[in-house]
Order: C-alpha cells, then structure tokens, then sequence
C-alpha cells in the first residue's frame, strides 16, 4: 500500500496530481485545507491537501476486495469510485412503489400489514385488546428463529417487522433440514429482496437534474450535500452547483461555501422562492443542481410550509428525506409522516458509524416505502458516503450468523 499527500491550490489540482501518479485506483483517504507560511498560523497562503492511498496488491485480488465493500471501507474508496466504474448510465426507477414483487416478498410485507391493521382496530374499539400477540408466542419456531427475530428486534428493526419477515420464511423452510446459519442467510436475502435502492444518477438526459435535500435539525444534510458535490464533481466529473435555502444559520451558509470554495464549483444563496427559481433556471446547462434547505423540526408546521413554499417553483425536482439512523421509532415515523406532507422521492440515512444498530433503516423503509439512494458514515468528505445498496443494508442489520 502506497499513501502520498498531494497538495496544490485547488482540490481539482491535488485530484489530478493523484491521478497522474496513482492512476484511477487510487483511492482518496482525507482532504483538507490548510494554511502555510505567515506569522503563527496568520496570513498564510491556503493550500488544498489531498491524502491518498494506491493498493500495490495485485489487479485481480484488489477487482475482488472492491465487490460489495462493506461501509467502512467504502468510506476509503468513496461515492466517486463506484460512479466511475458503474458499467454505463443506469436506469433510474421510479419513486412509486407500484413494482412487481417476488411472492415470498409480497407475503412478508403482507404479514406486516395484518399486524398493523389488527393494532388499528384495537385503538379504534372494533377488537379486543387480547387479539394482538407478537409472532413468535403464537407459532411453535425453534430457537434458531427466535434467536434471528430477536437479533433483528435489538438492531432497532420494528418488531412487527421483524416478526413478519421471519415468519415468511419459516413458512417456506420449515419441513427442510435447515441450520441456523442458512436461516440466517435466507432473512437477510429476504430482507435485501424487500428493499429498494436506486443507482446514481444518469445525466445523458434532460439537464439538468435538480436535487433537494430535506430533514430535520442535526441529521447532516449540509454535510450529505457537500460529499455529494464533491464525488461528482470531482471524481466522477459531472458539472455541479449548489443552492442554499438555510438563511437561518450563517454558519451553514459559511459551511457550503468553504466546501464549494474549496471543490471549486458555484454556490447561490437563495432567501425567496423567486431566487430558488431564477437561481436554477440560470443553470440550464449544469449537470447537477442541489439544494440545502433548512433543517427544521418535524413538528414545526410554519418551517415546513416554507421548505415547501421555496421548492415548489422547480419542476421536477427530485426531494431526499436526510434521517440519522440513531433516530428512536416513534421520532423516525413523526418525522417521515410530517414530512411526507410536504413530500419527498427518496432516503438518505446518515451516522450508521454512531451506532451499531442499524435496523432503523428497515423500519425508515417500511414506513416511507421510498428508495435508498445513499449512506453516510461520518463527516469526512468526500469519502465518508457511498451508493445504497440493499445487501449491504441486509449485512449491517443482521451481520453473520
């Protein structure tokens, strides 16, 4: 393994310096500016550093190393590595979830719908109270499936959820010898088979494509924002801007342009719908248009109206719901009910490194049935972020047997 610091004046700079040297497997390790020369640490000259790494392994072991990363080395490699070695444009799919489904997957999600129903007519009076039970006291599992439903019930999935999923498979393996370990393997296929997550964006299409994240306060959507712009910007070579909602917080606005300053591609603060509007519009030609709003409390009616206000003159812009992973049941459906008022196409999940529970993205799924588009894993950009990926999901919930 070969690691180097390349630094130059512009981040596009030490990216290309690393390319001559390294070549397109280099993967990026960290990014920085920095200051040299001057009076302790005053009035020096600010410099780009780029912290590299090339793997000197052979081609054929590091193709294996690079199928399916899990994130913490995805976290390396970054976003910008897997857009540049997709295999041409990929579809998008659509964000409604009208799709055909394998049966298996159709039977799991209608297990969970029953439970819901029942529960809603215990609070509605039409049911005794008696009449719920979780799964498992009902059917006589062994231990080995109690043991997988629990593991998914303590990594924060729901446990209506989680019930269901595991009772349809039960019901295909259960006159089979099976061990624990294939039971485990076929829950998280079934998991990964129920999810849905979308490839990065194809711009050999009408330009250009207009993104907008939105969430509540705290989850990182300026940050998300940033690592986006970077990795397509920089590495997969896409022609970005950037627009920014959030006048709340000067600290934010500070933020993005630091991050732009630093990327080297155009930012606008937009303080009205207008603004937003002429602000895209003035970017016809741009690959990429993306837009930080501000982040507000699921429950603050008035700033989400606004958030809604400001985006409503963009045609066809494409809206992200930004949640933490670390978020508790009850606030992740508020949030995704409060904010599917305003509407939104797709999921970012964000923090999957402060936890080791990662079963809130099922249950986010479940409750939103939108599309994953990307993960993030800490504030490094632009690395610490990568493409969805189902399987992947599937491993972090419910890891080896």
């Amino acid at each position: 393994m070969r690691v180097k610091r390349f630094v130059a004046n512009t981040m596009q700079e030490a990216v290309a310096q690393m390319r001559d040297e390294f070549g397109q497997e280099a993967v990026i390790l960290d990014t920085r500016l920095t200051k040299r020369g001057g009076f302790l640490g005053l009035f020096g000259k600010k410099y780009v550093e780029v912290t590299a790494a090339l793997d000197t392994k052979s081609t054929v072991e590091q193709d294996e190393r690079n199928v399916n990363p899990p994130l913490h080395e995805s976290r390396q490699k970054g976003m910008g590595e897997q857009l540049l070695k997709s295999a041409g444009p990929p579809p998008q799919e659509d964000s409604g979830f009208e799709e055909p489904m394998p049966i298996p997957v159709k039977i799991a999600w209608q297990l969970y719908q029953e439970t819901l129903k029942r529960e809603d007519s215990v609070v509605s009076g039409t049911e005794p109270h008696e009449t719920i039970r979780t799964v498992p006291k009902d059917l006589p599992w062994p231990p080995m499936v109690t043991d997988i439903q629990r593991r998914m019930v303590d990594s924060e999935v729901d446990e209506r959820l989680a019930s269901a999923i595991v009772q349809s498979v039960w019901q295909e393996v259960k006159d089979e010898p099976i061990d624990s370990e294939t039971m485990n393997t076929k829950v998280k296929a079934r998991i990964a088979a129920m999810l849905r997550c979308v490839p990065p964006w194809d711009f050999s299409g009408p330009k250009p494509k207009v993104v907008a994240l939105i969430g509540p306060t705290g989850v990182g959507k300026t940050t998300t924002l940033a690592k986006i712009a970077a990795n397509y910007s920089l590495i997969a070579g896409a022609d970005v801007a950037l627009v920014t909602l959030d006048t709340y917080r000067i600290a934010a606005v500070d933020q993005l342009r630091t991050y732009t300053q630093i990327i080297g591609i155009p930012l606008k603060v937009a303080e009205t719908p207008e603004e937003v509007r002429s602000s895209v519009e003035s970017w016809s030609r741009k690959d990429l248009i993306l837009i930080d709003t501000a982040g507000t409390s699921q429950r603050d009616t008035e700033r989400l109206r606004e958030v809604a206000v400001a985006l409503e003159p963009i045609t066809g812009v494409e809206r992200h719901l930004v949640f933490s992973v670390t978020t508790r049941y009850r606030d992740l459906a508020d949030i995704i009910r409060r904010f599917d008022r305003i509407g939104f196409d797709r999921l970012i999940a964000t923090k999957l490194d402060e936890t080791s529970c990662h079963g809130a993205l099922l249950t986010a799924y479940a409750l939103a049935r939108r599309p994953f588009s990307f993960l993030t894993d800490g504030q490094g950009v632009p690395e610490c972020i990568q493409v969805a990926e189902a399987k992947l999901i599937s491993e972090l919930i419910l890891g080896d047997a």
